[in-house]
């Protein structure tokens, strides 16, 4: 019998896409292990609903901002689900109440925990010193905290335990913070690499799949060599090919993590800061702070920091 699995998400500038990704390859897994279906509830942009049809889904997009009570009205118009699966920020215990009438089981993945839950299970992937929420929620709430959870996608999955070897120079450097509204990120990025001219390293912006206006053509002002993508499919190869990533404080963190890629952290949502601050701690890891505070020649200096760092660990 074929089990019905609804995925609830949200992406898209003010989000990011980390968590359409995430779900997508979780939803294909699930799919590929047979006897399931998998049905998308999203919100967010048009290009949010061709990337998930694009991978073959069945998706039904929702009214940014709708009420739990509207949710409710929506789902009961579809056939009931054996699990559903939410990743999204405004995951709150009344919307939570809502998903689980329309599902035998409700599984959040959550990487603050920074709510009262009403799931069965919640998954956070992250690690933060406490998640005092735990004695606020349901009895029946079960909670899988740390990197061990984190929802990797299948494609890094090689890389994990490769021997790698770093250059010796910065001669390739990826800039990818997600693809929301982080213009100001990759601004202040590509101006510290400008500083880099004794280096002169080959640069990458990847910015993610939705329209960007004019941040490409500002981006190509201050760096006319640099390479400029959109959204992707193999970032994976692109953090094991670059010699260092700039990169988001929320997921591209621990993917440069599985591919031993060196890292310089920015927070480009307010909830990543305690997420940077708590990974900086645990593997040394440099954090820049929230993209809007940081200033190109504070950036600059941490990529100089990083490459000595790098160098002075492998003599």
């Amino acid at each position: 019998m074929t089990r019905r699995l609804g995925f609830r998400t949200r992406g898209g500038p003010a989000q990011g896409w980390g968590n359409i990704y995430r779900l997508a390859s979780f939803a294909r897994y699930c799919e590929d292990a047979g006897e399931v279906h998998a049905v998308f509830f999203a919100e967010g942009p048009d290009e949010v609903a061709r990337y998930l049809e694009g991978q073959g889904f069945e998706v039904h997009m929702l009214p940014e901002g709708l009420t739990p009570a509207r949710e409710d009205v929506l789902l009961a118009e579809h056939a009931r689900f054996d699990v559903c699966f939410a990743e999204l920020l405004e995951i709150t215990p009344e919307r939570q109440a809502v998903l689980r009438r329309h599902a035998e089981r409700l599984v959040v993945f959550d990487d603050l925990c920074d709510h009262t839950y009403e799931a069965d299970l919640v998954v956070s992937g992250q690690d933060l010193p406490s998640h005092a929420n735990r004695a606020l929620s349901a009895a029946r709430t079960r909670f899988l905290v740390g990197y061990d959870y984190f929802l990797c996608r299948p494609e890094f999955a090689p890389f994990v335990g490769l021997p790698r070897a770093h250059a010796e120079r910065l001669e390739r450097v990826l800039v990818t913070l997600g693809g929301g509204g982080y213009a100001v990120g990759y601004l202040k990025a590509a101006m510290a690499l400008a500083e880099l001219s004794e280096l002169d390293p080959q640069v990458t912006f990847v910015l993610g799949p939705a329209a960007h206006g004019d941040l490409p053509a500002r981006l190509r002002a201050i760096l006319p060599r640099a390479e400029i993508l959109g959204g992707v499919g193999d970032l994976h190869q692109r953090l094991w090919d670059c010699d260092l990533v700039i990169g988001s404080a929320g997921y591209t963190k621990l993917e440069a993590a599985l591919t031993q890629t060196p890292c310089l952290m920015m927070s480009v949502q307010w909830h990543q800061l305690p997420l940077a601050q708590v990974f900086a701690e645990r593997t040394g890891t440099p954090d820049l702070g929230y993209m809007s505070y940081v200033e190109p020649a504070v950036l600059a200096a941490g990529l100089f920091l990083l490459r000595r760092r790098i160098r002075a660990s492998e003599t």
